[in-house]
């Protein structure tokens, strides 16, 4: 019955998101004045809950936890949001300021609201995002319901294939930091007029960062780690799409594609490549964001470039003499997994081996079903191999036993008795030429 319930209350929120986002397509000039007692409706508020809690994370400022919240009786702490956002009482807190390491050795940073407050924010999310999900346009793929990367990375693939032979390899300098928030305002207002909803948004927007024990404000960008960032950035970047679009660029006589994910993206063109750069910066300095020209580079596509962890390249197939469009992991993925695997496995040195396979296995089946797709046969094997030759010197140290140990531990011990992922089994996508590019 209470998995009935459940049900019914994911169905009912389904209902109504299709329903704003069929009147929003129906009508381009439609603005929506009355929103904001939609964002406190019990089952838009468990729903935004389920998702929070899906999704896991730390705790903000407050050192709420999720479990803690779950102690103290989930439904009271819905209760008491509802009645904050009832009677405009709700304040958000400033967001914790963390940092993750990056592949390339710096770091990124994020910022990590309370519980409460990405409980709210999803229930923005929820009921804002069909409206705008309505004018985003097809080549965008970041961050949005039923779109992925690998999907971007197909569109390029086919661009490649139906003769664009230039690439610009665009990078936005520090995108979610410099987000200008009266014109990222403007444009919501476009679709959202109610000033409730637009109040809790400023509020996000020039919510505190606390560092170091100290709260400083914020005046440009939408901290990433926060739950409605995403959908706002892609509203700001939608800016950019419309323009495409609307000049037809992509069109008979232009034929320069962009495909975007988030604030990364790519212009494929068949010529004139310099020119479409040139309109991409026009718009982007209109929206008083900025290219980093040092990184941001116009490649054939004969030399390749990386994009969303891959590296796709034209090249002469060795068959056909044709020349063909290849993907597969870049050289900075195939440095992070290796890099991962070996951290896995020197820190479970203590363990048994059935437990770093436990560790080790959910890790490589989600890097091998990002990159399944592509030409990757050779490089999924040369992960396979470093798996193996790291786990075999772990149980040499372990054991204090001298050579190699293949004879006593070859690679179908460690697949058939212990369950190792195997990743050349994964691959769906056997180029006869993806040798060329394995490592």
């Amino acid at each position: 019955m209470i998995a009935q319930k459940a049900i019914n209350i994911f169905e009912k929120v389904q209902v109504f998101q299709r329903k704003i986002y069929l009147s929003t397509k129906a009508d381009n000039k439609r603005k929506f004045g009355v929103l904001y007692d939609k964002v406190y409706r019990k089952d838009i508020l468990k729903v935004a809950w389920f998702y929070v809690k899906r999704n896991k994370g730390s705790a903000g400022i407050d050192d709420f936890t999720i479990e803690e919240i779950e102690a103290y009786g989930v439904q009271k702490f819905l209760d008491e949001i509802e009645d904050q956002l009832r009677n405009k009482k709700y304040q958000p807190k400033a967001v914790k300021r963390v940092y993750i390491p990056k592949a390339n050795g710096k770091k990124r940073p994020l910022g990590i609201p309370t519980v409460r407050d990405r409980v709210v924010q999803t229930a923005v999310k929820i009921v804002i995002e069909p409206i705008f999900e309505a004018d985003f346009q097809e080549f965008s793929y970041g961050f949005r319901p039923k779109r992925s990367a690998n999907q971007a990375i197909r569109e390029i693939y086919k661009y490649l294939n139906y003769g664009c032979e230039w690439v610009i390899d665009a990078d936005l300098k520090g995108y979610f930091d410099t987000i200008p928030h009266d014109k990222l305002l403007l444009l919501v207002k476009e679709r959202v007029t109610d000033k409730s909803i637009i109040k809790l948004l400023s509020l996000w927007l020039e919510a505190g960062i606390m560092e170091d024990n100290q709260v400083r404000s914020n005046i440009l960008g939408t901290p990433q780690g926060g739950v409605i960032s995403p959908l706002l950035a892609n509203i700001y970047l939608n800016a950019l799409d419309r323009y495409w679009k609307n000049n037809r660029l992509e069109g008979r006589g232009h034929d320069a594609h962009l495909i975007r994910y988030a604030d990364d993206f790519v212009i494929l063109c068949s010529n004139n490549p310099k020119k479409y750069y040139q309109y991409a910066k026009q718009r982007i300095d209109k929206l008083g964001l900025t290219l980093n020209e040092e990184k941001t580079r116009i490649v054939h596509a004969t030399e390749g470039f990386d994009f969303l962890g891959y590296t796709l390249r034209k090249s002469k197939s060795h068959k056909s003499g044709k020349y063909k469009t290849y993907y597969y992991p870049s050289r900075k993925s195939m440095k992070s997994i290796k890099g991962k695997v070996k951290d896995v496995i020197q820190t479970g040195q203590h363990l048994n081996l059935p437990d770093v396979m436990e560790r080790l296995n959910p890790m490589l089946r989600g890097w091998a079903n990002y990159f399944k797709a592509g030409n990757s046969k050779q490089h999924f094997k040369s992960i396979d191999n470093y798996v193996i030759y790291n786990l075999t010197i772990m149980l040499r140290k372990k054991h204090k036993k001298s050579g190699k140990g293949w004879r006593e531990h070859p690679p179908s011990w460690y697949y058939n008795y212990f369950g190792l992922v195997c990743l050349r089994k994964l691959s769906t996508n056997i180029n006869d030429d993806s040798q060329r590019y394995g490592r």
